[in-house]
């Protein structure tokens, strides 16, 4: 972020400091809820369990959702209202301005954040919505805008992380896993392979790898500039990982899946895909490795992880 930003946070924060509250009364009268769920790609459908469980609870009349418009498919077919936004990182940014006043003359007993994003842009978003209290996992215990903060350190289930928002609500947390109702039923073509990964280079040898090897691939890319470049590069099909609807549609006759940490990975849990799963060096996620699942921590070598893809597809 920009000195600019930092320094209009730092004001922000300041005044926007919580007050003290009666916690015992305020969080067992509390009647209306905004709910910042999870957008981080790859872990957004973590989250629904706690959120379903929060309507479930509370009724569709009382709880709101703020939500990215490119992440919109994982939570529209929840029966509640929702307010959109488009990425911002600054303050002074058109987005950010049109996320304010769409929440403007609203009020909320209770604020809920649930992303891990760093101190400032948490403190972007907490400002928004007007709250008694302010909500957040894993956030800086010493940020003056949350004045309720819960560590999820122990946790090692995303799911089970997402679901210690539910103790202070007073809301038992769900026994059922993640459910999803869908149209789409297409029978999964073998050999067809659907590919999202960070690296470009990376995705477009791999993608050439697969097809020499007879198989069918489809490269799904973030970035509509890096799409039109990839294009000139491969044979096949390389279509935009947004929206995510027309995306959940195309992988629906994937036989496998392979994905950085991004949305492809959701929608392939989504639909119970064979999956390969490539983290970066260091990078996280509570989730274990199973038959289906291949998790592959990059060590930067290709020829390893064509290696390890190539025996992934072959093993059923």
């Amino acid at each position: 972020m920009s000195i600019f930003t930092k320094n209009y946070v730092g004001i922000k924060k300041r005044f926007f400091k919580t007050k003290m509250l009666d916690f015992s009364k305020t969080l067992t009268r509390y009647k209306t809820i905004i709910v910042h769920p999870v957008m981080q790609p790859g872990k957004e459908i973590y989250c629904l369990p706690a959120i379903t469980s929060i309507v479930d609870k509370k009724g569709e009349e009382n709880v709101e959702l703020l939500v990215d418009e490119k992440l919109k498919f994982f939570f529209e077919n929840l029966p509640i209202r929702k307010t959109y936004y488009n990425d911002f990182s600054s303050p002074f940014s058109s987005n950010y301005k049109n996320c304010r006043k769409k929440l403007k003359k609203r009020r909320y007993d209770i604020f809920l954040e649930m992303n891990t994003f760093n101190d400032n842009l948490l403190t972007l978003f907490a400002i928004i919505p007007m709250a008694k209290i302010r909500i957040c996992l894993d956030c800086s215990l010493e940020n003056p805008v949350f004045n309720l903060v819960l560590s999820s350190i122990k946790m090692h289930s995303e799911v089970d992380r997402n679901n210690l928002i539910l103790r202070p609500l007073g809301i038992k947390r769900p026994k059922k896993r993640i459910k999803w109702d869908t149209n789409v039923e297409i029978k999964p073509e073998k050999k067809k392979i659907g590919i999202s990964l960070e690296n470009d280079r990376l995705a477009v040898r791999l993608f050439s790898f697969l097809e020499k090897k007879g198989l069918n691939p489809m490269l799904f890319v973030n970035d509509t500039k890096k799409m039109l470049k990839i294009k000139g590069k491969i044979r096949g099909e390389c279509l935009s990982l947004y929206p995510l609807g027309k995306t959940y549609a195309k992988c629906a006759s994937c036989e496998v899946l392979i994905t950085s940490l991004n949305s492809l990975l959701s929608i392939a849990i989504l639909q119970k895909k064979r999956t390969f799963l490539m983290l970066k060096k260091g990078e996280k996620i509570g989730i274990e490795g199973t038959k289906k699942l291949k998790i592959l921590q990059s060590d930067g070598d290709s020829r390893s992880l064509l290696k390890n893809v190539d025996n992934f597809i072959k093993t059923k």
